[in-house]
């Protein structure tokens, strides 16, 4: 008779091994066993005993993994996993705080809190802060930029890709996330123009339309968001107002100082100046005085970068079209307003910004309209447009003395 060998049974072992009635060595996530064979190990569900004659035992089966596994903390969870949790915590921590108006208790409540809550109910909303997470987190860790930007990119895709069918058909039913997502979303169009480029310089269209697609989501449901107190309405009550307002004549700046009127005064044969064209930039030059003066008068940063956020939702539509056909005087206001907000920004989706785009607006400008971008130039140079006054042609075709600050 052969000698008969005892071993101790083994009661948690792999599911192969106890089939093939051998001592599984019980080393998880694979067993020596299956390791050598290169087979799939499986384990049984670890629940609490309770015998239940009448349920079969249940069996949990696991992914092939490839091997050897990278060291995380379970082997439940994938690398994006733990990417998608850490862009999580990037938002609710830090990005966050760094959007405009967040220093007010009820703006920061709305980013940090209602924004991630609607997230996880609208799926482009998620994608898109996880996008803007990623982003923020690349600016914060040189080292990781490389890594993370095709991230970020592939997230904004998938936000779009998803978000453009839900804006194509507005009504008042519009929802919250949806009016949030449209906002981030033209946040992150403006944080792209930081990304260096061989390309010759374009004016930021993508970012002047998307930001004017605010206007038209959130005008679609304003009533319902108001009444229902959306947790929207602290940006839509934030100053400036932007929203409330659909007659243009209440919209214009009527004060008594009108600083850049020069703007529209200068070469009016160059747009072939209609009424309807002088309304559209009427508009823009008013916004851009209301800029001018809250500059001038000393106004927190953080409200600064509201105002200039606020700029391309409240222009004409028709203004971004003249941005596109790179019409001078369309390209000279755009240029006064980064010159205004060349000074204040220091936060990661505005940094670097306004100093390259003038430069770009200049590269562009015929030869005879560019004494308008003096003083935009100047204030990139020395840093700062408070106390800079801007210069007073002394005929609105011909200027014969250069403008020197």
């Amino acid at each position: 008779m052969p000698p008969r060998f005892t071993h101790r049974k083994s009661t948690t072992g792999c599911l192969r091994c106890k089939a093939r009635k051998v001592k599984c060595d019980e080393q998880r996530p694979d067993c020596g066993h299956c390791t050598r064979h290169g087979v799939t190990c499986e384990w049984p569900t670890l629940k609490p005993r309770m015998y239940n004659p009448d349920k079969p035992k249940a069996v949990t089966r696991r992914p092939v993994q490839p091997s050897p596994r990278p060291s995380l903390p379970s082997p439940e969870l994938g690398s994006m996993r733990i990417l998608e949790m850490r862009l999580v915590h990037q938002w609710v921590t830090e990005t966050c705080n760094t959007m405009s108006s967040a220093k007010i208790p009820t703006m920061a409540r709305m980013w940090g809190v209602s924004v991630p809550q609607m997230a996880f109910e609208y799926e482009p909303l998620l994608h898109t802060l996880l996008a803007l997470g990623a982003a923020h987190r690349s600016t914060l860790l040189p080292q990781e930029a490389s890594a993370l930007r095709p991230v970020y990119h592939g997230y904004i895709d998938s936000a779009v890709q998803r978000h453009r069918p839900v804006t194509a058909q507005l009504d008042d039913t519009t929802t919250d996330a949806v009016c949030f997502n449209t906002v981030l979303l033209s946040l992150y169009t403006l944080f792209l123009r930081s990304e260096p480029s061989k390309l010759p310089y374009n004016p930021p269209v993508m970012w002047l339309t998307l930001a004017q697609g605010i206007r038209t989501v959130i005008k679609s449901a304003y009533v319902r968001l108001v009444e229902n107190n959306s947790p929207l309405c602290p940006l839509l009550f934030a100053a400036p107002d932007v929203w409330r307002s659909t007659d243009r004549k209440e919209r214009i700046y009527t004060g008594p100082m009108k600083p850049l009127q020069f703007l529209l005064q200068y070469r009016p044969e160059d747009d072939a100046m209609d009424q309807e064209t002088l309304e559209v930039y009427e508009e823009a030059v008013a916004y851009i005085e209301r800029f001018y003066i809250a500059v001038q008068k000393g106004t927190e940063d953080y409200l600064l970068r509201r105002m200039f956020c606020g700029f391309p939702p409240v222009i004409p539509q028709a203004y971004i079209a003249y941005v596109a056909a790179r019409r001078p005087r369309a390209l000279v206001i755009l240029a006064y307003a980064f010159a205004l907000i060349h000074e204040h920004d220091d936060i990661w989706w505005l940094r670097g910004i306004p100093a390259r785009e003038v430069e770009g607006i200049n590269s562009l400008i015929p030869p005879q309209w560019k004494w308008l971008m003096i003083w935009p130039t100047h204030v990139i140079s020395v840093g700062s447009a408070q106390g800079q006054e801007v210069p007073i042609p002394r005929t609105s075709t011909v200027v014969t003395e250069s403008f020197t600050p």
